[in-house]
C-alpha cells in the first residue's frame, strides 16, 4: 500500500502564489476582440460578460491584490498605467501590445521577487501559470488559420509531453508538505491520463467551445491545489455511496494481502494469553514473585493492557486513515477526469474509468505499487 500523508489544507501564502501564477498567465492569454463588446440587455454583468476594456481591469486589479497580499505589489502609479492600457486595448492594437508586453515584464519582475524571496512561493507561482497555460496554449493553437484540430492536436502533445508533464509532477512533489495530499495525488493522476490519451488521440475540435472540457479540466486542478475547493466538494450523494463501496473493497483486500501478519499476531497473543494462564493455574510461589516483581517494572514503563490497547487502536485508525484517503481519491479523479470529452477517440484508453470497472482497475493501479 502507498504512503499517504495526513490531510491538510493549502498553505495560504502558497495558494495565494498559486492563485498569482494563474492570474498573470489568464490575463496574458486575454485578447480584446475575443471578449464581449457591450453587456448584456436587461442583466447586470458578471466577470465573463463584462465588455472587453472592463474585463481587462478586473484581471488586473485582481491580478494586483493577488501580489499585494504576498507583499510584492506595483505601485500606485505602475499600477494605473497598465489599467490605462487596458482601458485602450479594445480600440488601439497598440495599446493591447504594450499592454502584453507590459504584463510579460511584469511576470518576470514576479517570478524573480517570489524566488528571491521564498523558493517555495516561486515554486508555487510557476506551478499556478503552468496550470493556466494547460488551456491558454491550446486555445492560441486555435485561433491559427488553416486546420483547427491539427493544431489543437499538436499542441495538445506538447502540453502533455512527458517533459512538461514531469516538470508539473516535480512542482507538485516539491509543494506536498504545503498542499493537501489528496489534491496531488489527483493531479498527478489526471496529468498521467492526458499524456497519454493525447499522444495517441486526435481532438475533435473547432471552435472555443470544443475547448470547455480542457479549460474545466484545469480550473478543478487549480481548484484542488490552491484550496479553493475540498476534493469531497466534487462528490455528490451517489458518488458518496461509491466511495463507501471503494473503501470496503480496499479495506477487504487489505485484510487478504496482510492475512498472514494478521494470523501471526493473532497467534502471538492467543500464545501469550495462554502462557500466562498456564503459569498462574500451576500455582507455584515463585511465579507469583516473579508477577510481583515484573508488574511494576511493566507499570514504570507505561506497559500496561490500556496502554497496549490505545497503541493498537492508534495504529487502526491510521490504516483506516490511509484507507479512506486512498479510496477517495481514487474516486474523485474518476469523478473529475475530462480527457474523454476532448478526446473522443481516447474513450477506449479510459473506459476502464466508468463506475462499473473502477473498483477492479484501480485496484489494479495501486496493487502494481503506482505513486500517483
Amino acid at each position: 500500500m502507498n504512503a499517504f500523508a495526513p490531510r491538510r489544507g493549502t498553505e495560504p501564502q502558497i495558494s495565494e502564489a498559486i492563485t498569482l501564477g494563474w492570474r498573470i498567465a489568464t490575463l496574458y492569454s486575454l485578447r480584446a476582440d475575443e471578449l464581449p463588446s457591450s453587456p448584456p440587455d436587461n442583466l447586470l454583468p458578471m466577470r465573463r460578460s463584462l465588455p472587453a476594456a472592463e474585463r481587462l481591469v478586473l484581471e488586473l486589479r485582481a491580478a494586483a491584490g493577488d501580489a499585494g497580499r504576498l507583499g510584492i505589489g506595483p505601485a500606485d502609479a505602475e499600477l494605473e498605467d497598465l489599467v490605462d492600457l487596458a482601458r485602450r486595448a479594445p480600440e488601439s492594437d497598440d495599446a493591447e501590445a504594450q499592454l502584453r508586453e507590459r504584463i510579460r515584464a511584469w511576470h518576470i519582475e514576479l517570478q524573480t521577487m517570489l524566488w528571491a524571496d521564498h523558493e517555495a512561493n516561486g515554486k508555487a507561482y510557476e506551478l499556478g501559470s503552468f496550470l493556466s497555460d494547460t488551456s491558454n496554449r491550446v486555445v492560441l493553437e486555435l485561433r491559427r488559420t488553416g486546420d483547427p484540430c491539427a493544431h489543437v492536436t499538436r499542441e495538445l502533445r506538447e502540453v502533455f509531453s512527458p517533459c512538461r508533464v514531469e516538470r508539473v509532477k516535480r512542482l507538485l512533489d516539491d509543494l506536498q508538505a504545503r498542499i493537501d495530499p489528496a489534491a496531488v495525488r489527483i493531479v498527478k493522476q489526471h496529468l498521467e491520463y492526458w499524456q497519454a490519451a493525447a499522444a495517441d488521440r486526435s481532438a475533435a475540435c473547432q471552435t472555443r467551445a470544443d475547448l470547455d472540457p480542457l479549460d474545466s479540466q484545469s480550473v478543478t486542478w487549480f481548484q484542488l491545489v490552491a484550496g479553493d475547493k475540498e476534493p469531497e466538494a466534487y462528490l455528490d450523494h451517489e458518488d458518496r455511496a461509491r466511495l463507501r463501496t471503494a473503501m470496503t473493497a480496499r479495506t477487504l483486500r487489505s485484510y487478504v494481502l496482510n492475512w498472514r501478519s494478521i494470523l501471526c499476531a493473532v497467534c502471538a497473543v492467543a500464545a501469550l494469553v495462554a502462557f500466562s494462564y498456564a503459569l498462574v493455574s500451576a500455582n507455584d510461589p515463585d511465579i507469583g514473585k516473579i508477577f510481583a516483581i515484573v508488574t511494576p517494572i511493566a507499570g514504570a514503563l507505561g506497559v500496561s493492557l490500556a496502554s497496549v490497547g490505545r497503541t493498537v487502536r492508534k495504529s487502526l485508525d491510521a490504516r483506516a486513515e490511509l484507507l479512506w484517503n486512498t479510496a477517495l481519491v481514487e474516486v474523485i479523479s474518476q469523478k473529475t477526469l475530462r480527457v474523454d470529452e476532448l478526446l473522443p477517440a481516447a474513450q477506449a484508453r479510459v473506459a476502464w474509468l466508468t463506475p462499473a470497472s473502477s473498483s477492479r482497475r484501480a485496484a489494479q493501479w495501486f496493487g502494481a505499487g503506482h505513486t500517483a
